[in-house]
């Protein structure tokens, strides 16, 4: 998926808006821009949606390399 991202600077960090190409309708439908204030709320808004059926009810979606998760 390509983004169209708006990005403002300013004293008190970054700010902005990000437009996803093809947005389904349920994600606010096409054209539909998310705000974000600071760099780490961009990143989250550019990472993919977890795939449900890779995880079971009440587990948590390791990422990898993180060890907090092994068995």
């Amino acid at each position: 998926m390509r983004y169209v991202i708006e990005v403002f600077r300013s004293p008190g960090g970054v700010h902005g808006s990000v437009l996803g190409e093809g947005c389904a309708e349920a994600d606010g439908g096409p054209g539909h821009r998310t705000p974000f204030h600071g760099w780490l709320e961009l990143l989250s808004l550019l990472e993919p949606p977890p795939d449900p059926a890779s995880t079971e009810p009440g587990e948590r979606a390791c990422a990898a390399g993180d060890d907090s998760c092994d068995a």
